[in-house]
């Protein structure tokens, strides 16, 4: 899961009409090729979620949907005609003092939904490029969807007007004046609450919106959208990167320094076991840098390469290892959008 940028609105806005005015005038696609000539030690890494049309996403988290195949194809498309797409090795190398080629960019996908290996996968294997995927370990084949999947589907089945929370503190939110501001508030309860216990709360949640996800129900949803583990050694078989995106994708900086580790060392140990590789990648859920303690434990959990989230361009010379920026993608993001991002950053 991603931290979201800034939805469009029906209008575009400034940025966007201007982007699309220089497009028209080849503008763009001149300065990318102006940038390519210039020696740089940089690199973008775009992190992606869902490619998949806004009606496949149904009942689940559309926030998490940055753009479907046709997108992703073009968006692909523009990298190798203007850069070069590199590998989680080449970034490794480049890290430690090797060569990039000019306007790097890095293809991130987290949370292993369905879509990176029914969709992303087919698009890159065409094109001949390449991607990492983060796969929170807890998930596949375990016939149990995501969180932020769970809050969305309660919400759109609820048929309240407030909701009456008592945990994890007295809230009450308006559905019917607010009801993405409520949606809002319960993703950043779970993002932000330290030892929040997740089952309690769901319970919390579902006794309040008088709606109840049967377990069968949920099985069957897990299993349209979201990877199994023969989909994710698919990925490395295909010679694609697999790395971590924890184990139970919850906020590192929410849990006790030894609940990090215990849950970072188990999701290295299951993805090293499955892929028969040493994993020694991360993704921190939900893009959060990991300060204080957590440096140390994603250190002890055995990664020695971690990445963020909406935090920016890696600039090699200013580069911490443990926390190493990304740029999230989103809907907004596309066509002239997309060139505009490849040569100003976010």
């Amino acid at each position: 899961m991603r931290l979201k940028p800034v939805r469009p609105t029906a209008r575009p806005s400034k940025r966007a009409r201007l982007a699309r005015a220089f497009d028209s005038l080849g503008i763009l696609d001149r300065m990318l090729s102006l940038r390519a000539k210039l020696t740089t030690r940089s690199l973008m890494v775009l992190t992606y979620h869902r490619i998949a049309d806004a009606a496949e996403v149904g009942e689940l988290d559309g926030d998490v949907r940055e753009t479907d195949a046709h997108g992703l194809s073009e968006q692909i498309k523009v990298v190798k005609q203007h850069g070069a797409l590199v590998s989680l090795p080449d970034v490794r190398r480049f890290l430690l003092g090797g060569p990039l080629p000019s306007n790097a960019v890095m293809l991130a996908f987290d949370d292993g939904y369905r879509d990176c290996h029914d969709v992303a996968l087919p698009i890159l294997k065409t094109a001949g490029a390449t991607a990492t995927f983060f796969v929170p370990t807890a998930y596949p084949d375990a016939g149990r969807i995501f969180w932020w999947d769970r809050i969305a589907l309660l919400l759109g089945r609820c048929q309240k007007h407030t909701l009456a929370l008592a945990y994890p503190y007295p809230i009450v939110l308006d559905l019917g004046r607010d009801p993405v501001g409520a949606k809002r508030l319960l993703l950043s309860l779970v993002k932000r609450t330290p030892g929040l216990d997740l089952a309690r709360f769901f319970d919390e949640l579902s006794r309040a919106a008088d709606v109840t996800l049967d377990p069968a129900e949920e099985r069957s949803i897990a299993a349209r959208t979201i990877m199994g583990f023969r989909d994710v050694r698919a990925l490395a078989d295909a010679g694609m990167s697999v790395a971590s995106h924890s184990h139970e994708h919850r906020v590192i900086a929410t849990m006790t320094p030894e609940e990090a580790l215990s849950d970072l060392h188990r999701s290295r140990r299951v993805l090293s076991d499955v892929l028969e590789q040493d994993v020694r990648t991360v993704a921190y859920p939900v893009g959060h840098q990991v300060q204080g303690p957590f440096v140390r434990v994603a250190r002890d959990a055995g990664f020695d390469l971690g990445f963020t989230n909406a935090t920016g361009v890696c600039v090699r010379e200013r580069a911490d290892l443990l926390n190493i920026p990304r740029i999230a993608m989103g809907p907004e993001l596309e066509g002239a959008m997309f060139k505009a991002l490849l040569i100003a950053g976010p």
